[in-house]
């Protein structure tokens, strides 16, 4: 079953069109907007809110604390509008929307339907629309322990949440409601700045789940709690968001196990889900760009300098003249392959006769470096004008970063080192940073490719 716009079946496209029909009828609208204003006058305080489960669509008031706090104000209903789409007007946008709620309820189109009058009921109870939780401000902590980091290698946004940086003690000090408007803000804000925008040419993100250190089988109550009630709000509010799902740093052991704890989950969901107990960078790669990595995930920094990205052939080397330095200089130099397995090395050469090089002393030196399989030593052309002297070896990593201070006034220059048999796509940022000044300079210019 795909069920997107331009992959449907012919009993999904009646459904969509039933579905149009039934939002077409002037009576329609008219009972949608007397349905909401009754639910909401119904709440007897502004303190009580509605839920609904994944089992019962309908809406029941309830006395006790839930996620996200009712307010009824504004009880009046112009248009039904759901993220800026007028759910009372045909467009593309429109179906997509109705897709979301008919492959959530199989394409059962009398569920559907309840499904989408209950989503905006809730929506007008929590002024979600009104953007009251896009505006909410939450404290500082919950920075740690989740983002919405990039895009991946479709303009998907990218959900990361730290799991291990949970404190409960901190985070559900006023019980869980707090955090789950704090998950249906990112929500909002990752629909707000990506999907609309596009036009819902996407239509859903990528979402990233990070459990290093963290155990299943002692998990603080609080946090099921948060959990639960969060996949409720989500599943029930936010149909068919979910492109992928990465599980990573999870033990090898609850890989093994992961069938019997999503055993009431739909197989259409757990196609989504992509478990890494071992090394989840290669299998993040498939989907997000090396550049677009979070640093919590073994990424690039997240600052305003740019990441440069090149292609050396197999063998050969990519040099970078970083210029003459000086020992209030420091070198930042953060590198990776777009690719698992592709890891490559650099050096970093200091020119012995405080002279700069030349495209020919580079070449000459990257060809001869090729040979000795990056062992650290520091090769010094016998007929070179310009002899270098290997001031730092960078072993291979998957993601290579680091710093040194600048001993001696000198030219300095950095060598990328592919010793594969295959060509390597490297993304890199190297910084100059000024330990007197704290200014910095990324250095993107004077690169000569050796072939």
């Amino acid at each position: 079953m795909s069920g997107y716009i331009k992959d449907l079946s012919q009993p999904q496209s009646e459904a969509l069109n039933l579905f149009k029909e039934y939002l077409n009828k002037k009576e329609t609208i008219e009972q949608i907007k007397s349905d909401i204003k009754n639910k909401l006058s119904a709440v007897s305080s502004p303190n009580t809110t509605t839920t609904t489960t994944t089992t019962n669509t309908t809406t029941t008031p309830e006395t006790e604390s839930s996620p996200i706090t009712t307010n009824l104000n504004n009880n009046e209903e112009k248009s039904l509008t759901i993220w800026n789409i007028n759910l009372e007007n045909d467009s593309k946008e429109r179906d997509i929307i109705l897709l979301k709620f008919l492959r959530a309820r199989e394409f059962k189109i009398e569920n559907s339907k309840q499904m989408l009058i209950d989503s905006l009921i809730w929506r007008k109870q929590n002024q979600v629309d009104d953007e009251k939780i896009v505006n909410e401000v939450f404290p500082d902590y919950y920075k740690n322990i989740g983002t919405i980091f990039k895009t991946d290698k479709e303009g998907r946004p990218v959900m990361i949440n730290h799991y291990h940086a949970i404190n409960p003690d901190v985070i559900f000090k006023d019980g869980v409601d707090q955090f789950v408007r704090w998950k249906v803000q990112q929500m909002e804000i990752a629909i707000r700045d990506t999907l609309i925008p596009s036009q819902w040419e996407i239509e859903d993100l990528i979402v990233i789940h990070d459990y290093k250190d963290c155990s299943f089988f002692r998990m603080d109550p609080r946090i099921k709690q948060a959990s639960n009630q969060t996949i409720q709000t989500l599943q029930n509010n936010y149909p068919e968001f979910l492109a992928r799902k990465f599980f990573i740093n999870i033990p090898w052991l609850m890989e093994k196990l992961f069938s019997i704890f999503t055993v009431f989950t739909s197989e259409r969901t757990k196609s989504k889900f992509i478990i890494c107990s071992g090394n989840y960078r290669e299998k993040l790669l498939k989907y997000i760009e090396a550049d677009s990595i979070a640093p919590k995930l073994s990424g690039f920094e997240d600052n305003q300098s740019p990441i440069l990205n090149i292609k050396i052939k197999p063998q050969k080397s990519h040099s970078i003249q970083l210029g003459k330095l000086d020992a209030d200089k420091t070198i930042e130099w953060e590198f990776c392959t777009n690719e698992i397995d592709s890891e490559i090395g650099a050096k970093i050469l200091i020119e012995s006769n405080n002279q700069p090089s030349t495209s020919d002393d580079l070449l000459y030196f990257n060809n001869n470096n090729n040979n000795n399989n990056n062992n650290g030593n520091s090769p010094t052309p016998s007929n070179s004008n310009h002899p270098f002297n290997c001031f730092l070896s960078i072993e291979p990593k998957e993601f290579n970063s680091g710093s040194i201070q600048i001993e001696d006034d000198s030219y300095y220059t950095l060598v990328f080192n592919n010793h594969l048999t295959k060509q390597c796509d490297l993304f890199y940022r190297i910084t100059i940073k000024s330990k007197t000044s704290h200014s910095s300079t990324t250095t993107s210019t004077n690169e000569t490719l050796a072939n």
